[in-house]
């Protein structure tokens, strides 16, 4: 158990953010230091914030990933922070109008993708910051705030120049251990003790876990301009690797029959518990593929036990019947390519194979920007993020309103805060940020005030309220709740050094949290997202490219020149459509009416498309990977149950979304409560 334990928080502290955590309470500590001693504290403070800030918008990527977060966060930032601490100045009750003009514009500007989302959050909480800081000279306070953050960006620029690849590897290995939890999730597949509706649910969102990952690596990846380059074989070995894992997830996605068929056919001997115990050893040598260093013995024992099952899987082929011999064969074969796929990963073997797509079409398999057109088509209340933006623009504006009334405008900036931090489009997400916010804020305050009731020393106190920032930035995306306790304890213990009255300001602080709370939930039951139009979109269009894929794999098996671009493509597009399906349709689920009302429905969309999506992948390597030519009367018979498939979850999705128009909440709550009577 504490080796198990062990394993995971060294696993943890080797991830990226663990390590751009350190990095950036470093770059905020060390400049900010030098900035006290140059200037003063009011100048140092405004300084680090702008790092902290800074830091945040800074998402994993490439050097042109990071030069546009530079060229979009400078700006965001020192028109926020001159705006917002201008008004302040002169006491002025534009700031509420300048409040709902942010908080729409950077809310909106999501839809430019998820690192234009980050900042145009952070830049609300640039906004917050200003007026709980409540600097007295406008032009200083904007530009100290703009300085720390041109000063951190500066440091990651060099860092990604110094290490380009950092997180491309870093992204391969969260992609290997999702893998290797794919594999040993597979097992229960093989399970008849285990239900398969449970077990088709975990894959499903485990499934979408893992393309999103590797949709991140191909990312990172097909935009390096060296790929082009025969000269560079370091990017060659990344390239191989992607290849090959992209092959391990379709090969582990893919299914020949229906796991209820397949447990069916072998439920008879030992077949299902062999195919169990390989999986589970192929599960523990992907694990092991983020090791540098490996046991050999280890090694060279789970090898030799891979290989005796694999001969007893061939002896199972000669005394089954017809079907049973066709099903194990096709399963042994992927058993067979996982395990060759691993050993080439673990060799950094460079063959291109035929199936490789050329250099001059990757560009297709990189998602294309969003522009300025996709900001024009989303402005109307159709669009789920333009509702959004409005409900977010007219809850700062309320909060503003409020703040403006009180004594302190200062301790305001708890409220917008909170509803910048907590509401989000769902209601449950909300109600789940609520509860982490409030339950951490609150444990955050008692720790508080017991620290400082204890300790005086102003080093000791700085001390502490350093590593809880450090503590903040390592849980900020593994656990808000975790890193809502560790800022509150900062930000208390830094508030106290330097204004005192720790009664107001924990009052303050909890009070105004939970009065930013309540705004959330009210912003979502009074403008909630109308989740249908995103079903409907979603759902046909994954439909969409079900039927394309399907297409193309029967055409592939009518033909002797594979397209194994064609093919790949089409793939690709069908894992990406499959992903913001199951996004959606879980956002729909969270629901606390419609979702509710639904769930049945969702769930067996869900599995409906995953198992279309398996048995297409399955078709697919079959021809690609495996080198079966299907006897025409079996790839009529399986191409029918496809279809048949296809026909239902069509049938569902037309349910799912028949109520598209917006929802009558009255009629949905007599339908719950009837329901709930039954």
């Amino acid at each position: 158990m504490a080796t198990s334990v062990f394993s995971k928080i060294s696993s943890f502290l080797k991830t990226e953010s663990s390590f751009d955590a350190l990095r950036n309470i470093l770059i905020i500590l060390i400049p900010s230091l030098f900035v006290f001693y140059l200037f003063d504290g009011h100048v140092a403070i405004a300084f680090a914030v702008g790092v902290l800030l800074a830091c945040l918008t800074d998402l994993p990527g490439t050097k042109k990933d990071k030069w546009t977060s530079f060229a979009y966060c400078i700006p965001v930032f020192a028109i926020t922070s001159i705006s917002i601490s201008l008004a302040l100045a002169n006491h002025s009750p534009i700031i509420v109008l300048l409040l709902g003009i942010f908080g729409f514009v950077y809310t909106f500007i999501a839809l430019l993708g998820f690192r234009i989302n980050f900042i145009g959050n952070l830049g609300l909480i640039v906004a917050s910051f200003t007026i709980g800081l409540r600097p007295e000279d406008p032009l200083i306070f904007s530009l100290s705030v703009t300085a720390g953050a041109i000063c951190f960006y500066i440091l990651s620029l060099l860092q990604v120049y110094l290490f380009p690849y950092r997180s491309l590897r870093f992204a391969v290995q969260s992609g290997i251990t999702s893998l290797s939890q794919l594999i040993r999730l597979k097992i229960d597949c093989y399970n008849e003790e285990i239900p398969l509706p449970k077990t088709y649910k975990q894959l499903s969102a485990l499934q979408i876990k893992v393309s999103d990952q590797l949709e991140a690596v191909r990312s990172l990846l097909l935009r390096n301009k060296n790929l082009h380059s025969e000269k560079d074989l370091r990017t060659k070995i990344w390239l191989a690797k992607l290849y090959k894992l992209i092959d391990l997830y379709e090969l582990l996605m893919a299914v020949d029959q229906d796991y209820e068929r397949i447990r069916e056919l072998l439920k008879s001997g030992n077949t299902l518990s062999l195919i169990r115990r390989a999986l589970a050893i192929l599960s523990k040598e992907t694990a092991e593929l983020n090791y540098l260093k490996k046991s050999k013995s280890s090694n060279l024992k789970r090898k030799k036990e891979f290989e005796k099952i694999m001969v007893q899987l061939e002896v199972d082929q000669f005394i089954a019947d017809f079907h049973r011999k066709e099903l194990i064969i096709s399963i042994a074969k992927q058993l067979g390519q996982i395990a060759n796929i691993l050993h080439d990963i673990k060799e950094e073997v460079l063959d291109a194979d035929h199936s490789w797509v050329e250099s001059k079409n990757f560009k297709d398999f990189v998602a294309p920007d969003s522009d300025f057109k996709t900001l024009v088509n989303n402005f109307n209340f159709k669009s789920p993020i333009f509702s959004y933006a409005v409900r977010m623009s007219i809850l700062l504006m309320l909060g503003g309103v409020i703040g403006y009334a009180l004594p302190e405008y200062r301790y305001a900036s708890w409220i917008l805060l909170t509803i910048i931090l907590v509401a989000r489009p769902s209601f449950t997400t909300t109600q789940k940020r609520n509860y982490q916010r409030i339950v951490g804020s609150l444990i955050g305050i008692a720790i508080s005030l017991l620290i400082l009731l204890i300790i005086n020393d102003f080093t000791i106190l700085m001390g502490i309220a350093i590593f809880c920032l450090y503590l903040f930035l390592l849980f900020n995306k593994p656990n808000y709740l975790v890193c809502v306790i560790f800022i509150t304890i900062t930000i208390l213990i830094g508030q106290h050094t330097f204004e005192g009255t720790i009664q107001d300001i924990l009052g303050s602080r909890f009070a105004f949290t939970l009065m930013g709370s309540i705004f959330a939930v009210l912003g979502c039951l009074a403008i909630p997202i109308n989740h249908y139009r995103s079903i409907e979109q979603q759902t046909n269009r994954l439909l969409d490219h079900f039927r394309n894929f399907f297409q193309k794999i029967k055409e592939s098996y009518e033909v002797q020149e594979l397209s194994y671009y064609d093919l790949r493509l089409v793939r690709k597009f069908t894992q990406s459509a499959l992903a913001l399906s199951y996004d959606s349709l879980e956002q729909f689920a969270k629901d606390p009416i419609q979702g509710r009302l639904h769930k049945k429905e969702i769930e067996h969309f869900q599995t409906l498309a995953y198992r279309i999506n398996a048995l297409l992948v399955g078709l697919s390597i079959n021809r690609t990977k495996l080198g079966f030519v299907l006897h025409p009367e079996l790839m009529n018979e399986r191409t029918a149950y496809i279809d048949t498939l296809i026909a239902e979850a069509e049938t569902l999705s037309k349910k799912l979304h028949k109520n598209k128009e917006r929802p009558n909440i009255k009629k949905d709550l007599s339908i719950l409560n009837s329901n709930n009577k039954r």
